[in-house]
């Protein structure tokens, strides 16, 4: 009887799983998957962490239904341990999308938007860097010509050989 804990386990992961490809699929679909892959590694290295501990349960469940002995175990595993195990594949999985916000959808649409959403968001951030990193560059030339005790004046059309 503990081991049917696994089939609402499994539900969630399936559901997991599948909203995560179709995120991932409309990325490609769109052509950005470089792009994303260059701006945000961190989003794909948790999505594939995610995905891995998203699908042992499946595995989980198959040794424990199966009654498939583990590598230099003398029996089955115990369902209570299989189902504990399970669960908390769930809970890393879960525990590593925490941060996902609503990148995943449960259609395709709100899939498509949110995709969209990725990548705007990636071109925004690296917009306001590079705008940030020119401020700086621009306060600290200002800031050694001063120091210099050179000025500058641009108003001035005279050229001196």
């Amino acid at each position: 009887m503990v081991s049917y804990l696994h089939l609402p386990i499994v539900v969630l992961c399936f559901f997991l799983l599948l909203a995560m490809w179709r995120f991932w699929a409309c990325i490609d679909r769109m052509g950005f998957t470089r792009e994303v892959g260059k701006r945000a590694p961190s989003m794909i290295h948790g999505d594939i962490l995610a995905a891995v501990f998203a699908i042992m349960p499946f595995l989980i469940a198959a040794v424990d239904w199966l009654g498939v002995p583990l590598p230099r175990q003398p029996a089955p595993i115990s369902p209570l341990l299989a189902v504990v195990l399970s669960g908390g594949c769930l809970g890393a999985c879960v525990f590593i999308l925490r941060n996902s916000g609503e990148r995943f959808a449960g259609h395709w649409v709100g899939t498509r938007e949110s995709a969209l959403r990725t990548v705007a968001a990636l071109r925004i951030i690296d917009a306001a860097e590079l705008a940030h990193a020119m401020n700086y560059v621009q306060a600290h030339e200002a800031h050694a010509t001063r120091s210099r005790g050179h000025v500058i004046d641009a108003e001035v059309q005279e050229v001196r050989k």
